[in-house]
């Protein structure tokens, strides 16, 4: 109920009013698009905003995606008569915006993920106008972000607005604010107390009188206060101090109470010229080295997630309705802090955040590099400059980070000259984020190299220090606990974050013996279950940001899902991974019970004995499968694992937990196929070599199972070596082309034979291969034949025959009538190798 009324509210009181003083329209609809330059032979398709040109091509299966230009206009019907100003408020254009009136230029926009103005009054005539704009998303090595782990969309993904108001108005700046800034510079559960800053452009020398109404949460008035004004023909900047607010109710992210505060301009005939609407949140808080984040006084461990802002099949253009959902997303995992990696985000995703009660670190996108250039420079000044003045009104905001992770791949003295390039620009951005906003901390979030960023000193220049930490995904040794215990030995006045943390997991991928690297949903569990231990039990880390909520679009990634970042604790489309019932179970207040792995319905297995997990705030539950009731099992840290024995068919699972109120059921049901030799005559059999995990293929509806070796009266492996070419996972970390099903490919056995025990009949063989061995692929020497019982049925089989790292397949017919097939090789040159295998009685 509370996240309906905070959508209620943020829909009852709309950023800005719309009557005479300011009116505000989106222009979104009726636009043309076309890519590439402008031209007679233009191909321009309709469209409506906001929009990305790069929805698809990142996920497509050639290398890179288009960065270059694109164009787009529509007509604009105005009425001049009424001699108001008019601006265009973009919310964000990817990367590089030319905007054109009527022909003529009116502005340009450096940057990506912030907004900006343009005003056009002057090169608008009544009727009909033409806006054109032009954008480009190519790499420019003065823009930030140069290089990062998401892809880079290019188009007007965000909003647009029209927005018309009196000659004498709130002045819209390069900085792509509106123009006022409210504080509140005392907060205490006695008494708050508000300071206005406005900056008012007058086209005359003239008296005006501003007014400011405050509500409270109920829609209540809290006061009124005038203030008279003496303007000249030029742009203003007014300080006013509002009455004080006797009894404030604290803005927290368990309350997010948030007052309304109008702000409006008269002239001396009472007339209204301008007004806006912010919300403002008393609120007070600190980091301290010790014992971490203090909000209203009382002590608060922040705990949330990271977000990338794209989504399947749209890229970043995303509605304000599906930003609200990943907050909502965000807020029912039990959160209560939010970093929004690595850039501004959508102005309603903040909005969101005010209402919800997320605490925010917001950053801009200077991510792992620099370029020494007075461009490069002057354009991170002026985004971090926009940053801040665009979304300082936002009570949620408690964070300005402005570096991520620049030393990663340096070293001290190899690196020197650029590392001192670094450390004195981020001198330069502390000090400008300070002068701009004292009431924030500010932060640098580094990669796990303790000594490098000590040595270099850049840990001296931030309030906070942010560290993304995988222990346990690229480093061994699982837990952040012994690095966060080094740091606070070696810097214990500096209070810290883990900034990001996180492991793949496709939801696909199964194991009952996980591994680092292997994408299943168990070790995402083991992942998060251990960091959480560390982060939990040690007050002086003030709180951790999880990378990431959701998986996201990487280019370049070669994973389990190639092109996607998949560590998400749920998936691309927004569907929960176990991780995600684990944090409720950590950090939700009311009663909670999950049974794990909800997504695999239909198992195959080997033996009827399946583990299952489970996850709870409380302290016992209860279980039955298929009405019997099971031994209680005791939970640690609320998780727990029972091994169930399961029938063929179907199997009905029910957890039951008692809470001092109330009662929560949980029900599943599994359906579930023991494989014996009677199996293996009614069902085709599906083995992904080499591998450890199960598959479950969500196309074909169908369960590749994991290797094993041979048993009488079964199948397995005779001999070989699972391909293991790396010093983590399974297999290779390859994009595997033609085929959606990659881990049945990046997995393989080289060398050994298979050998079945099956009754007599005929079958249908499928032979699976991708060359995924650098080896082979740079000296094209794997050849060899395939035999089915010892008799040759493919000869002089040459890998190099396929495209490195594609998908192939052969499919043969045989009769079996010794009650047995043996899949054998002979090696003519080099090592045999069989990615997956299918097996089917005709």
């Amino acid at each position: 109920m509370r996240l309906l009324a905070a959508l209620f509210f943020l829909i009852a009181f709309p950023s800005f009013s719309q009557h005479e003083g300011r009116s505000m329209e989106t222009i979104n609809s009726n636009w043309s698009f076309a890519l590439g330059e402008k031209s007679d032979k233009a191909d321009w398709q309709k469209v409506n905003l906001p929009h990305s040109w790069n929805k698809t091509d990142p996920f497509d299966e050639e290398k890179g995606y288009y960065r270059g230009i694109g164009w787009y206009k529509r007509q604009l019907e105005i009425d001049k008569s009424d001699n108001r100003k008019r601006f265009l408020h973009f919310e964000g254009v990817n990367q590089i915006a030319e905007v054109y009136v009527n022909g003529e230029f009116a502005g340009k926009h450096i940057g990506g993920y912030t907004a900006f103005n343009i005003p056009i009054s002057h090169l608008l005539t009544s009727g009909t106008n033409s806006i054109e704009i032009k954008v480009d998303n190519s790499h420019d090595d003065s823009v930030v972000p140069l290089k990062g782990d998401f892809n880079f969309y290019g188009g007007i993904y965000r909003d647009v607005w029209l927005i018309s108001t009196s000659e004498t108005h709130f002045s819209f700046s390069e900085f792509g604010d509106k123009g006022i800034f409210i504080s509140t510079p005392k907060v205490s559960e006695e008494e708050a107390s508000i300071e206005v800053k406005s900056h008012i452009t007058s086209h005359e020398n003239q008296k005006v009188k501003l007014i400011y109404e405050l509500w409270d949460q109920n829609g209540e008035k809290v006061f009124r206060d005038e203030q008279e004004v003496s303007l000249s023909d030029s742009i203003q900047t007014i300080k006013h101090a509002l009455s004080g607010v006797e009894n404030p109710k604290l803005w927290h992210p368990d309350q997010p109470n948030l007052y309304q505060l109008k702000i409006s301009l008269h002239n001396d005939q009472d007339e209204l010229l301008d007004d806006q609407i912010y919300p403002v949140g008393f609120r007070y808080f600190r980091f301290d080295a010790d014992k971490g984040f203090f909000i209203n006084g009382k002590h608060l461990k922040l705990m949330g997630t990271n977000r990338h802002q794209d989504y399947p099949a749209l890229g970043n253009a995303l509605s304000d309705n599906r930003h609200v959902k990943d907050m909502q997303l965000i807020k029912e995992m039990g959160s209560n802090f939010f970093r929004t990696a690595h850039y501004p985000q959508d102005p309603a995703i903040l909005q969101a955040c005010d209402q919800l009660g997320l605490l925010v670190s917001m950053e801009i996108p200077l991510d792992h590099d620099i370029t020494d250039s007075e461009a490069f420079y002057e354009n991170s000044k002026h985004m971090m400059k926009e940053m801040i003045r665009q979304y300082y009104n936002h009570p949620s905001i408690i964070i300005w980070a402005y570096m991520n992770e620049m030393l990663l791949g340096r070293q001290l003295e190899e690196d020197e000259e650029v590392i001192t390039k670094i450390v004195d620009f981020a001198q330069v951005l502390e000090d400008l984020t300070r002068k701009e906003d004292s009431t924030r901390y500010t932060m640098i979030p580094n990669h796990g190299d303790l000594n490098l960023y000590y040595e270099a000193e850049l840990l001296d220049i931030p309030q906070l220090v942010g560290w993304n930490l995988y222990f346990g995904w690229y480093d061994k040794q699982l837990g952040a606990g012994t690095f966060l215990d080094k740091f606070h030995a070696l810097v214990p006045d500096k209070p810290v974050l883990i900034t990001e943390y996180g492991a793949g997991a496709d939801p696909r991928i199964h194991s009952f013996n996980p591994v680092r690297f292997d994408f299943s949903i168990e070790w995402q569990t083991k992942f998060h279950q251990q960091n959480l231990i560390d982060i939990i039990e040690r007050p002086y880390v003030a709180g951790a940001a999880i990378w990431n909520v959701a998986d996201f679009g990487s280019e370049n990634r070669n994973d389990a899902v190639p092109k996607v970042n998949s560590k998400g604790v749920v998936s691309f489309d927004r569907k929960p991974k176990d991780a995600y019932f684990l944090y409720q179970s950590w950090l939700k207040d009311e009663p909670y019970v999950k049974i794990g792995s909800g997504e695999w319905k239909n198992r195959t297995a080997f033996g009827p004995i399946q583990p299952l997990q489970f996850f709870t705030n409380g302290n016992a539950i209860e279980l039955k499968v298929n009405k019997q009731k099971v031994d209680y099992q005791s939970f640690e840290n609320h998780l727990a694992e029972w091994n169930v024995k399961l029938q063929d068919g179907l199997n009905i699972i029910e957890a039951t937990a008692e809470f001092s109120d109330t009662i929560i059921f949980q029900k599943r049901e599994i359906y579930f196929s023991q494989i014996d030799s009677k199996w293996l005559s009614n069902n085709a059999l599906l083995l992904n070599c080499g591998a450890n995990f199960y598959f479950n293929d969500p196309i074909d509806d169908v369960t590749w199972l994991p290797d094993k070796a041979y048993a009488s009266g079964l199948f397995g492996y005779v001999g070989g070596n699972a391909f293991s070419p790396r010093s983590r996972g399974v297999g290779t970390d390859q994009n595997i082309l033609l085929t959606q099903n990659d881990p049945i490919y990046q997995t393989a056995r080289i060398g050994g034979k298979y050998h079945f025990d099956l009754p007599n009949g005929e079958y249908e063989i499928t032979l699976h291969w991708a060359e995924i061995d650098e080896k082979y692929i740079e000296e094209d020497s794997r050849r060899f034949d395939v035999l089915l019982n010892g008799q040759k049925v493919l000869g002089n089989i040459i890998s190099s025959g396929f495209e490195p790292f594609t998908a192939h397949y052969q499919k043969l017919r045989t009769e079996i009538q010794t009650g047995e097939l043996i899949i054998s090789f002979k090696a003519i040159e080099g090592e045999p190798i069989l990615n997956a295998l299918e097996i089917k009685k005709i």
